[in-house]
């Protein structure tokens, strides 16, 4: 009987081993320079800078498709910095087959909190997303 309990322990363990998905090179991620660097209105109604400052990627081969996992780092800049405020971020990742018609889709909005004395915030934020072979990614704020 505990021969058959090992047994059958290891090939469970085994078997979790083909779950393992092969890693792959990432496809260029590119932000078009218009959608990689904004001026947005806090709500105290003050300018604010978001831009891109780096990205992380990581992908795997799933079927006919590479699956991205992405970690982007946005960093909001104001000058007046006497106060606490929000400011609206909005952020897009697409990715495109041979043809650049749109293949998925993964967005994320939220309102990034300005501490009172902060003149510089960094957020991280993660996605994941599905590229067809010979496909590209694109990356924009709003």
């Amino acid at each position: 009987m505990v021969k058959f309990i090992i047994l059958c322990f290891f090939l469970i363990l085994n078997g979790c081993s083909s779950l393992k998905k092969d890693v792959v090179d990432c496809p260029k991620v590119t932000a078009p320079k218009k959608a990689a660097e904004v001026i947005v209105k806090s709500e105290n109604k003050l300018p604010v800078y978001i831009g891109l400052r780096g990205i992380k990627t990581y992908c795997t081969k799933d079927n006919d498709n590479i699956e991205m996992e992405i970690s982007v780092n946005v960093r909001a800049i104001r000058k007046d910095n006497n106060i606490e405020d929000f400011v609206p971020v909005n952020i897009t990742l697409v990715s495109t087959d041979m043809n650049n018609k749109e293949y998925d889709r993964d967005s994320f909005k939220y309102s990034q909190f300005l501490l009172k004395g902060s003149k510089t915030v960094d957020r991280e934020t993660d996605f994941d997303i599905k590229i067809p072979n010979g496909g590209q990614v694109y990356l924009g704020l709003r």
